[in-house]
């Protein structure tokens, strides 16, 4: 049975009705397949993966402990509840991503052989999204799941990628700033925010281009997608500033069409 939502913070909780007894099923559930991690860390893989295939509202905690081989009391001792399980997810994928971004952007400097200042430090933005190597599948299901979430609920995704994102998120953008002093604060925030759009796109949408491209260009290679990537948003980034004589179906553009007609 899905979560209750209580009040207009955004906190779920299940109430008293709905709370889950351990059943003789559950006591009986065959292993899971990844038996080498502690119940917390097996817990959080299985929520995760459950979460980006059917959405938060789609799974409940007893759906969880089943996939798992964990039981419902031991959620509640090590979570709570599901919100905080969704909590525990960006807190465990986040901190490590924005981590090495910092680092990254800490080792950009110009010198012989090296790109352009601008394209390091799109580099070291969108490296760590797209590689990790401790888990190959890890960038894309939780990409996914945070697709998912901003469809099923606004306001709750909204919440938590500000707390987890924004903080270095302008510190890229002040970088950008520096390496870009003609170019309007305002401007790059829109250069950014289509950075941002390039970048969710690739990771929750791989299968796109490979039709598209009838199987030419393979997303799954990361970093082929980030070769491709980063000199597209470093050409973004010194495009010049737009006005609205570049658009030709503006409606002002539009209507000075018909006076010349």
């Amino acid at each position: 049975m899905a979560d209750a939502m209580k009040g207009s913070g955004g906190t779920y909780t299940r109430s008293r009705s709905e709370a889950p007894r351990i059943s003789k099923e559950l006591m009986t559930h065959s292993p899971p397949e990844i038996p080498d991690l502690q119940t917390p860390d097996r817990i959080l893989a299985t929520a995760e993966e459950m979460f980006a295939e059917q959405g938060y509202w789609g799974v409940s905690l007893r759906s969880i402990t089943r996939a798992s081989g964990a039981n419902i009391a031991a959620i509640h001792y090590h979570f709570g509840s599901k919100q905080e399980l969704l909590e525990r997810i960006f807190e465990k994928r986040c901190g490590p991503m924005n981590k090495n971004r910092l680092r990254l952007l800490a080792e950009c400097h110009e010198g012989p052989g090296r790109p352009p200042l601008l394209e390091q430090i799109l580099e070291a933005y969108l490296r760590p999204s797209f590689i990790w190597p401790s888990d190959p599948d890890g960038a894309r299901r939780f990409l996914r799941l945070r697709a998912v979430l901003s469809h099923e609920h606004e306001t709750l995704a909204a919440d938590l990628i500000s707390r987890h994102f924004n903080e270095v998120s302008r510190t890229f953008v002040n970088a950008v700033m520096v390496v870009l002093p003609d170019c309007s604060e305002e401007e790059i925030f829109w250069r950014f925010q289509f950075l941002l759009a390039a970048q969710y796109y690739t990771l929750s949408n791989p299968g796109r281009i490979v039709i598209l491209s009838n199987g030419k260009c393979d997303p799954e290679d990361a970093e082929a997608s980030l070769r491709h990537m980063v000199p597209f948003c470093a050409a973004v980034f010194r495009a010049p500033v737009p006005s609205a004589e570049g658009l030709a179906f503006a409606p002002l553009a539009v209507a000075s069409l018909a006076k010349v007609g």
